[in-house]
């Protein structure tokens, strides 16, 4: 009898655990697994979509640079309507997992569009114009997938401890994919360049090796995750105004700054590392540096999320942040016959100082989904994580564009074949520069934004309490 009784009770336990929102470890793991497209896809982007323009396609790096930045203003349609869209939708799957799938089954032959190396125009014009098109409709796919995957992110499950643990876990996989993948692209870049690997090999590597793993990771979100969250009974009505509402949300607007500020410093490590191991520091192995961010972030992924249970988040965020500082300026500025394993240690500082904040937006982003539905009794995450992708996007791409645009005007050298051409000076000293100002300006603009975040933890957990008696009054 007592057996049974205490039987009864764990299910009773177990049950309203399930009912408060609880997750089995299975899923919150394939949730997070789905975050390696989300992260890897974007840093195989930034890490070899312009040295691929130029030094493959043969495009002159300006009109590279151009044709990244005309493709992404596309999102500034693409990315909020896909957010007011999967807001919107009501299916027997819910409200984002559809468009995770059907992104899913494109994705691969996008990708062989994306980054066929033989286009189907030979000008420079009919090159850029190819280069445009092709990322434009590789981007609509993207949108169809990122913006539903981050708007789930708030809504698998409505506990915000179990909420904490599905965002950090997460975000270890995307952070770890963005590393790896960064790592493994530069690497079939060098076996190109060194004839150790043929261009169609690379090809095939980069759509049917990174296509066939980003896409079994979205179509395990699509088949093997729900969303918990209710869902609202009535749409707002489909206003252009929708689209930017968001930003009215004051902790939204700096939550915004703070996502910005961490993922384009990321974004120039990954769209430099490339040029500065070719150019800059000549024999330093790309491999090395970007492996030492994939161990930082193991290290520091069980740490943060120890912490996020006991501190409020922004602290996690902008408290090494000062180190990182430290850490770009000795690597920008590194002499080019110095020794390599000093290098490699000031890579190792500049990853940990960076590790809190690039594990944190995503984190602190369902935090803030809280404190706008208690503003409106609307839960529109789709609208807040397509502005979120949008800005990213049309950040990354004039991070590009001006990356482009300071190799074209310094003199940088374009390849004729795969060898490695001698670069001017001025070439060297224009990519130093962009990795020292560049990231130090915007992790000192993140420290900043990051001391005055008003969403600490004290106000998190009492918002969320009151947001349950909302919730309660509603139904």
């Amino acid at each position: 009898m007592h057996k049974a009784c205490h039987t009864g009770r764990v299910s009773s336990t177990a049950r309203a655990r399930r009912a408060a929102g609880e997750i089995t470890v299975r899923e919150r793991i394939v949730f997070a697994a789905g975050d390696i497209y989300a992260g890897g896809a974007s840093s195989l982007i930034a890490v070899l979509y312009l040295i691929f323009l130029t030094d493959i396609i043969r495009l002159s790096p300006g009109l590279a640079g151009t044709a990244v930045l005309v493709a992404k203003i596309w999102d500034a349609v693409n990315d909020p309507l896909m957010g007011a869209i999967s807001d919107r939708t009501r299916t027997r799957m819910g409200r984002r997992r559809p468009w995770i799938l059907a992104g899913a089954i494109l994705l691969i032959p996008i990708m062989a569009v994306l980054w066929l190396p033989f286009p189907v125009l030979d000008s420079q014009i009919g090159k850029m114009v190819w280069a445009m098109m092709s990322y434009i409709a590789y981007n609509t796919v993207q949108t169809i997938m990122a913006v539903p995957y981050a708007s789930m992110s708030t809504e698998i499950t409505v506990d915000y401890g179990q909420r904490n643990k599905v965002n950090t876990t997460r975000l270890l996989f995307s952070t770890v994919a963005s590393a790896s993948v960064t790592l493994l692209a530069s690497w079939l870049f060098d076996q190109y360049r060194a004839s150790d690997m043929t261009l169609m090999t690379m090809y095939a590597s980069i759509v049917l090796g990174f296509g066939a793993v980003f896409t079994a990771c979205m179509l395990g979100v699509a088949l093997f995750c729900r969303e918990r969250v209710p869902v609202p009974p009535t749409n707002e009505p489909f206003r252009i105004r929708a689209f930017i509402s968001p930003l009215q949300t004051p902790s939204f607007r700096r939550l915004l700054s703070l996502y910005l500020c961490h993922s384009l410093a990321m974004d120039i490590v990954s769209a430099t590392v490339l040029y500065y191991a070719l150019y800059i520091v000549t024999g330093a192995s790309a491999q090395v540096f970007l492996g030492t961010f994939i161990l930082v972030n193991v290290i520091a992924y069980p740490i943060v999320t120890w912490l996020v249970g006991r501190m409020s988040k922004h602290r996690i965020y902008y408290s090494l942040l000062p180190m990182a500082i430290v850490g770009v300026a000795a690597v920008a500025l590194f002499p080019a016959d110095g020794p390599l394993v000093l290098l490699y240690a000031f890579a190792f500082i500049l990853a940990a100082g960076m590790s809190g904040a690039q594990l944190m937006s995503w984190v602190m982003f369902p935090d803030v989904l809280d404190s706008a539905e208690m503003q409106t009794g609307q839960r529109n995450a789709g609208s807040f994580a397509g502005l979120m992708t949008f800005t990213r996007g049309i950040a990354t791409a004039i991070v590009i564009q001006i990356l482009g645009l300071v190799l074209e005007f310094t003199g940088y050298v374009t390849p004729e074949t795969n060898e490695v051409p001698v670069q001017p000076d001025e070439a060297i000293l224009g990519i130093r520069l962009f990795m020292l100002v560049g990231i130090s300006v915007l992790l000192s603009l993140g420290w900043i934004v990051a001391r005055r975040y008003p969403l600490t933890r004290d106000v998190c957990l009492a918002n969320q309490a009151r947001l349950q008696e909302q919730r309660r009054e509603r139904t």
